[in-house]
């Protein structure tokens, strides 16, 4: 029986879920776990441990009914996202799929494969393996988690998850489990953030780089510096309050580490007298410009930019400037014609980018500075910064800075939290810095050789404090200037046969006319009418799934639209989800109201994207003759 259950079973998955399939037909039996049968018949999960003892993961009486009551505890039909943490042998897997529509999305996580084939030799999964969409996730390390939920994460974040975990399960092995655990926490926080950064920027992101077009073709891609500095240190200089501290320390032997700056901290460091070498920049908004002296003839270091910057700082670095490739779907798409320009892989923040970048070029050990991720004396950012800057310029009788400073640490009120300084101190910060901070513990775990000097703070897990002058008496002990401005000065703008790309240009513009008189149609079919009834309803609701159906069958040119209106994407999917989950609630005018409404709504979102494209392929199209 077991055999032939196993045969079903790995047909099922060879057919539906091949990668499983390819786990799983290499894994061992099982030493640890046995399945004996519970008193109400059915098989139950126990596990043996290595002094021989016997202890029940599921129930010994009857595990259907303890599956059953854990899915009624959870509200499951308030869900269409289900992660479930430990397969055990699928019970309540089976008692989930008795309560939620078809639609709903499944992913179940183990990290015991030899487990999770014993529950395939057990019980028929026949109804969970046919379900529309389910996935199973079988991570190596922790890390894994990234990798395999990466194509989910917006949809956990926009539309929720619930978590599904039986608590014997996790006890076999709850070091791995809270690892996990956290592990996929972490991971949804972090996405959340950049979440909440798309849909509020994916605007300002494409307008930035269509204005970007000509400098992006003309800039030098940072792979033309990848790994030129290898074991040369660098300083990362980041504009937290406690740079104050120890900046003058950067002026004793300059020339021998590479200094690499935030664009936040430029002007502090120009008040000290004291140019990097590099300037990262990588927040779209205006008052970054705020962060750059224009006045200055001369721009200094070499920028390192993100094509989402506002085109005036690119403009300003015109003979040193370095380009790395962006995640936005528009930039990507001129990367397929220009070729790759480098990636400082996921980035979360310009002190982030600016520790890529010093790992990218190869510097070894990497010292941070300013890098607080916390507030001190109500203060996120160093003297001289233009964030200090504009508090000082509202001084005045009534409002001393340290009223200033107090004010502007209210606003941050919803979302402080404290946390342990290096002094283990209790400072104040946000939920963004938090994380933020735990990004760079997870990037630093792969970069051993890595100080942090910030001399106040949160600190860092898992990186060394040490003060900046012992840094720099430790590790910059020979100059590297020489080769520094001989390798600089040695580089230049590679040179492009654009036809290609003009060609693209003008054929993606022509689809998107082609989309654009379509929508214009179904929208004058509504607005041209007295009453909209409810044939008009239907049609329209009709017409515009085959829109969207037409469209995804082109990935990219839907993503490109997606791209620009991100959050009104976001919108459509989260409408779409509610109405799933209500469909069994309402009649069928009630039904159709909600879907007329939702698809009119993104019918404008699809109209708004549309058009910034065309008009964007469009420049794209000019600026191919004239560089």
């Amino acid at each position: 029986m077991t055999a032939e259950i196993l045969k079903k079973n790995f047909s099922l998955l060879k057919t539906h879920h091949p990668k499983t399939y390819e786990v799983l037909t290499g894994a061992k039996q099982s030493q640890h776990y046995v399945v004996p049968i519970s008193q109400s018949g059915h098989p139950t999960l126990a596990h043996i441990d290595a002094k021989g003892r016997k202890k029940f993961l599921l129930s010994k009486y009857d595990p259907l009914k303890e599956a059953e009551k854990l899915i009624k505890l959870l509200r499951v039909e308030d869900h269409t996202n289900f992660i479930i943490l430990g397969m055990g042998l699928g019970y309540q897997i089976f008692e989930l799929l008795k309560l939620v529509p078809e639609s709903s999305k499944l992913i179940v996580i183990e990290n015991d494969i030899e487990l999770c084939k014993l529950a395939f030799e057990t019980i028929d999964f026949r109804e969970i393996l046919l379900h529309s969409d389910v996935n199973f996730i079988f991570p190596n390390t922790t890390s894994d988690i990234q990798t395999h939920l990466d194509e989910e994460k917006f949809n956990l974040c926009i539309n929720g998850y619930c978590l599904i975990q039986q608590n014997a399960l996790s006890q076999v092995n709850r070091e791995k489990s809270n690892r996990l655990l956290s592990e996929l926490k972490n991971f949804l926080q972090e996405s959340s953030l950049n979440l909440k950064t798309q849909k509020a920027k994916s605007k300002i992101f494409c307008s930035n780089i269509s204005n970007n077009f000509h400098n992006i073709i003309t800039s030098i891609g940072i792979n033309s510096l990848k790994a030129s500095f290898t074991n040369i240190p660098s300083i990362i200089c980041s504009a937290g309050p406690s740079l104050d501290k120890n900046i003058q320390l950067l002026k004793a032997k300059r020339n021998n580490f590479i200094l690499i700056s935030v664009a936040t901290a430029l002007k502090t460091l120009k008040a000290n007298k004291i140019t990097p070498d590099f300037v990262i920049a990588i927040d779209p908004e205006e008052i970054t410009l705020k962060f750059f002296d224009f006045q200055n003839k001369s721009p200094g270091p070499w920028l390192v930019y993100d094509p989402v910057v506002p085109s005036p700082i690119p403009d300003f670095f015109i003979k040193k400037r370095l380009v790395y490739d962006s995640s936005n779907k528009l930039a990507q798409w001129l990367q397929k014609y220009i070729g790759e320009n480098g990636t400082l892989g996921k980035i979360f923040s310009v002190a982030h980018a600016a520790f890529q970048f010093s790992d990218f070029i190869g510097c070894s050990p990497k010292i941070l500075i300013g890098q607080d991720f916390a507030f001190d004396r109500n203060r996120l950012h160093s003297k001289d910064s233009y964030y200090h800057q504009s508090l000082e310029d509202k001084i005045c009788q009534y409002q001393p800075l340290k009223l200033l400073n107090e004010k502007n640490f209210h606003k941050y009120s919803n979302n402080i939290i404290d946390r342990q300084s290096i002094y283990s101190e209790t400072l104040f910060t946000t939920i963004s810095l938090d994380t933020y901070a735990n990004v760079f513990t997870d990037t630093m775990q792969a970069n051993l050789n890595t100080y942090n000097a910030t001399e106040g703070g949160i600190g860092i897990k898992k990186v060394a404090n040490i003060s900046l002058r012992e840094a720099i008496n430790n590790f910059c002990g020979t100059n590297i200037s020489q080769k520094f401005n001989f390798t600089l000065n040695s580089l230049a703008p590679k040179q492009y046969d654009l036809k290609e790309t003009a060609v693209s240009a003008q054929n993606q513009k022509n689809l998107l006319n082609s989309i654009l008189g379509t929508l214009n149609n179904l929208e004058e079919n509504i607005i041209t009418v007295s009453t909209i009834t409810e044939d008009i309803k239907k049609d329209f609701i009709q017409k515009m799934d085959e829109v969207i159906k037409n469209l995804l069958n082109d990935k990219e040119t839907t993503l490109l639209l997606q791209n620009y209106n991100f959050s009104g994407f976001s919108i459509w999917n989260q409408r779409t989800n509610q109405i799933l989950k209500k469909r069994n609630a309402m009649d069928s005018k009630m039904l159709m109201d909600e879907e007329f409404k939702r698809d009119y709504d993104f019918l404008k979102v699809l109209k708004d994207s549309v058009r910034f494209n065309i008009v964007a392929f469009e420049l794209f199209s000019k600026e191919t003759n004239t560089v």
